[in-house]
């Protein structure tokens, strides 16, 4: 049995980045998966800012650390909702990834050079934007946000892109939210 685990960063419960989240649950726990959605704004181990005190290679290990770190570890298949805010994720998302993806769990350096710990795990990733598509796409904001999650956080934890999905110019009434949905596949 297939194990999911969807990230959610967005404040906004009723939101579409919680609606195509709900959907690929429910594909999903349709194909026999075994699927939770982790909500970064409401879950109850919620991390502080993360800040590096002396050395950021020999971070302890937190509770909420040890708590996310084994929701990773137990996912095969690891699912990213969140918005596209200026151009990057947002900040909860980052924090989460500097918290969690630790040296020693998710990377190591063997004689200078990386090596990702967190193999045979694919990700699928869903951004939503307000912007029309086509703007980010001339701009290469798209490649660029695609190409920084790929190589500098997925494959360097030794982690496999599946899909990477930018749903632009996303109306505040989601209007067109079924035309969006009818796209979520698993």
């Amino acid at each position: 049995m297939k194990n999911i685990l969807i990230i959610v960063a967005n404040p906004k419960k009723e939101s579409l980045s919680f609606a195509i989240a709900n959907r690929y649950k429910e594909l999903s726990i349709k194909k026999g998966a075994t699927v939770e959605i982790l909500d970064l704004y409401k879950d109850e181990n919620q991390q502080a800012f993360f800040t590096y005190n002396d050395d950021p290679y020999k971070i302890e290990v937190t509770k909420e650390m040890k708590y996310y770190q084994e929701k990773i570890s137990k996912a095969d298949e690891i699912i990213i909702v969140f918005p596209y805010w200026w151009g990057s994720m947002p900040a909860i998302l980052k924090n989460f990834f500097d918290w969690n993806l630790s040296m020693g769990f998710a990377a190591e350096f063997i004689n200078g050079r990386p090596k990702g710990l967190l193999t045979h795990k694919s990700i699928k990733i869903f951004t939503t934007t307000g912007t029309p598509y086509f703007l980010y796409m001339l701009t290469g904001a798209n490649s660029r946000l695609k190409n920084m999650f790929k190589k500098q956080i997925i494959e360097f934890c030794g982690m496999k892109l599946e899909e990477f999905n930018v749903f632009g110019g996303i109306d505040r009434k989601m209007k067109d939210i079924n035309k969006i949905l009818d796209k979520i596949k698993v």
